[in-house]
């Protein structure tokens, strides 16, 4: 659900943007063919565009926003979650589960959907009831469409094959109607809504997606109207025709109605002059856009930490006189899981992530604090040097994981001196050249010890 809810945060963003770079750059040009191909190709550039993965040394000014908002959503859908801990039972120790009151992610979650389940109810009776109108109208089928004549006063429209108007509209204006209605049907027009109607029903809170199918059915009024002229029926008639009719509207979401739009602007831009050819280079200056998109979305390098582990702001080096700890090293983990676009996982699927992107060398203390590093035994005092080589040793392919796991008997302090040893070498490490980029992970196994030891 968290990756589900980024990308939401991330089409959003690429739709309100493209809105607004084709509102001021396109939508008063009179290359309409062009335009609906502009509208529809960027929709979907939009939808994927959160799909493409970049990667950089390391974070920008334009990525630390989505960063900091996507640790923001993981900590409050996180937070709805089953939370682990273990707990003593006789000589055992095994995992206790409780579960956290509801937060904010949990209820925007709840939202999203509630809206999306109105929208989807208004999309499924405008389609019944458009059906239901196809169906008991007369039909009188065409070389190339049905058309079907209703009794009762309805604004024209055309869905698929079918043309539906009045039988007063047949009658009084049949050459400027059904005209019309036959460009939006060769054009398939109502493909083109179908689809809207998908963005609008995915992004049903943001303005920006019912903006773009608004100006998308615009393009199709200015296709139609077009059409019209250049089938010979006279400007002025069609015009008046317009302003008469602009009174009913259509209430079915999936048609393209005759009197859709606004009236004004589909006079002015059948008066206006055609727009020069050379005004469609203003697409170029929505490229830098969605660089800047795509710039926004890049993660820093899955062969790095996400924000080095000893450098930023809430990771740097433990402060003096204080060790590390087990919460130290977890909360890089789970950083790195959520860089590498691990999400929200359990303990055993976070050992499983991890082993498919890390290399793993284990790091074991037995219950007489007896160390087993890789496959030999080790005194503490060797430690360092042996982390050391590990780390320096790395092919670069993927990034070092030290896997510890200690007995239940295993003394408190040799824990801790394990935590500082590792601390140490990580933080040496990353002052190196080589070590610079490249992630430090300290990965606790299943505790065999509830470390550290609850407060009596």
């Amino acid at each position: 659900m968290v990756a589900f809810l980024l990308y939401i945060v991330k089409s959003t963003c690429c739709l309100t943007l493209f809105y607004l770079g084709y509102k001021a750059l396109l939508s008063n040009e009179t290359f309409f063919r062009f335009n609906r191909m502009v509208l529809l190709a960027g929709m979907l550039v939009c939808m994927l565009l959160p799909f493409v993965e970049l990667r950089t040394e390391s974070p920008g000014v334009l990525q630390m926003p989505l960063l900091q908002l996507e640790e923001m959503i993981q900590e409050g859908v996180g937070e709805t979650v089953s939370q682990h801990s273990v707990v003593q039972v006789g000589t055992e120790i095994v995992p206790a589960v409780r579960e956290a009151s509801g937060s904010w992610g949990e209820w925007a979650v709840y939202l999203y959907l509630a809206g999306m389940a109105v929208v989807l109810c208004r999309l499924v009776r405008s389609f019944v009831s458009l059906l239901w109108l196809i169906r008991s109208g007369e039909k009188i089928r065409k070389e190339r469409y049905t058309l079907v004549l209703v009794g009762r006063p309805v604004a024209p429209f055309n869905w698929g094959p079918y043309i539906v108007l009045s039988l007063k509209d047949y009658c009084d204006y049949p050459d400027e109607i059904l005209t019309h209605e036959q460009v939006h049907r060769r054009k398939h027009h109502s493909l083109d809504l179908i689809y809207t109607e998908a963005v609008v029903l995915l992004h049903w809170f943001n303005p920006a997606a019912w903006l773009l199918k608004r100006e998308l059915q615009e393009v199709h009024e200015y296709q139609a109207d077009t059409g019209v002229l250049k089938n010979g029926i006279d400007a002025t008639k069609y015009q008046l025709l317009l302003v008469k009719k602009a009174v009913s509207a259509s209430s079915y979401t999936f048609a393209n109605s005759f009197n859709h739009s606004k009236i004004k602007k589909r006079i002015t831009m059948m008066l206006k002059e055609k727009s020069n050819s050379w005004a469609r280079l203003k697409l170029v200056l929505l490229v830098p856009v969605a660089a800047c998109s795509m710039l926004a979305f890049a993660r820093p390098d899955v062969n790095r930490e996400l924000t080095n582990l000893m450098q930023s702001e809430d990771t740097t080096i433990s402060p003096v006189g204080q060790p590390y700890t087990r919460e130290f090293f977890d909360k890089e983990i789970d950083r790195y899981i959520g860089q590498a676009g691990g999400g929200q996982l359990s303990g055993s699927e976070r050992l499983e992530f991890m082993e498919k992107h890390v290399t793993r060398t284990d790091f074991l203390i037995n219950a007489n604090d007896q160390i087993l590093y890789g496959n030999d035994f080790a005194e503490m005092f060797e430690m360092p040097a042996k982390l050391k080589a590990t780390l320096s040793g790395a092919s670069g392919k993927k990034p070092v994981m030290i896997f510890f796991l200690c007995d239940a008997h295993t003394s408190d302090a040799a824990v801790e001196k394990a935590l500082e040893v590792a601390g140490k070498a990580f933080a040496d490490y990353q002052a190196t050249e080589s070590g610079k980029n490249t992630p430090t992970l300290f990965f606790f196994g299943e505790p065999r010890k509830n470390y550290p030891p609850k407060k009596k």
